[in-house]
């Protein structure tokens, strides 16, 4: 007997069917009452280990930044580790390429200097990657000045006393760095265009052995790492004139900056930032970014910026980005003026 509730002659529909067909009509009542469709929840970020790649070997002050703040940051990253992965080569361009081709997901991050940034391009250098497209600025990771000395038996005891004497001796001043296109070489460069002096460039590989021929008298004027003039601002052959960053450093109290001496608005560092590939989502970096500014109160930090004369700077990720511009159009300037290219 047929049942009273039920035609046979009506199809039957599948139980799927009306499942479907129930989410559809519950996405279409969401989206008539102004709601968002219901999404997947996604994993809290970081879920796992987050990889940061420093473009130097170890030792040096980019892979202790990238170290301490790294080490710092783990805390305030729900205890995920960040792991250092050191990619040295072509001056920083092999680990900045690594990152520029990774996936945009907040977990392969890296260090991102003056060099790899902004003066390897300037200076001639092909990239495989685009600083400006394939990067992300997610925050400052500090600076670090350079110092600026002189032989003994010149007899100069001031910035200004440098500029007056190359301006009267024209072609007698040589000057010393640690290479073609390095930050030494780009400061000196920076220097002579605001001021008009001239000097004749000595590449050297290294601060050690350019260290050595100013100690020598072999070299009027050296261009020192900072932790290089430390460890040489006891010594009686060697003057510290000045250093080029826009504050002293803490280990020379005595020596002024370039712009103290007399040269208004003189600031040249060599400086790092937190980068990410191009697209990572912005809740990411703006996470990652309170957790590298928050890094730059801790004690630890402090202490080993301070031993390797590193200066923290805080800056959102638009900031970074800004600053990164400025010292792109700065130093561009500086490279048309004195026409440098980089020879390999």
């Amino acid at each position: 007997m047929q049942h009273p509730l039920r035609s046979d002659s009506a199809p039957s529909v599948p139980f799927a069917a009306v499942s479907r067909r129930r989410l559809l009509l519950g996405a279409g009542a969401l989206a008539a009452l102004g709601l968002p469709p219901l999404v997947r929840a996604q994993p809290a970020y970081p879920a796992r280990a987050v990889k940061l790649v420093v473009p130097f070997p170890p030792g040096g002050s980019t892979d202790v930044a990238g170290r301490v703040l790294g080490m710092a940051m783990q805390s305030r990253l729900g205890s995920q580790p960040v792991v250092v992965d050191n990619r040295a080569g072509a001056a920083g361009a092999i680990g900045t390429d690594a990152v520029a081709k990774s996936a945009p997901d907040g977990y392969t991050l890296g260090v991102g200097g003056v060099g790899s940034m902004v003066t390897l391009e300037l200076l001639g250098r092909k990239l495989p990657y685009d600083a400006e497209k394939d990067l992300v600025c997610v925050g400052h990771m500090g600076s670090l000045g350079l110092a600026i000395g002189v032989r003994a038996g010149l007899a100069v005891r001031s910035i200004q006393d440098l500029v007056a004497y190359a301006k009267a001796n024209p072609g007698r001043i040589s000057y010393g760095t640690s290479g073609n296109g390095s930050p030494g070489h780009l400061a000196y460069e920076y220097l002579k265009s605001v001021t008009g002096m001239d000097g004749t460039h000595i590449p050297y590989r290294g601060d050690a052995p350019l260290v050595t021929d100013v100690l020598g008298g072999q070299v009027d004027v050296g261009v020192l790492t900072g932790s290089g003039a430390v460890a040489q601002a006891k010594n009686a052959n060697l003057r510290l004139l000045a250093v080029t960053s826009a504050r002293r450093f803490a280990q020379l109290p005595q020596v002024p900056t370039v712009a103290e001496g007399g040269i208004a608005g003189f600031d040249a560092t060599i400086w790092n930032v937190l980068i990410a590939p191009a697209g990572t989502p912005e809740p990411i970096v703006a996470r990652l970014n309170a957790a590298l500014v928050a890094a730059m109160d801790d004690a630890t930090v402090l202490g080993q910026f301070d031993g390797q004369g590193l200066v923290p700077v805080k800056m959102t990720p638009r900031e970074t980005a800004d600053f990164v511009r400025r010292e792109r159009e700065k130093w561009g300037r500086v490279v048309r003026a004195a026409n440098l290219k980089l020879t390999d």
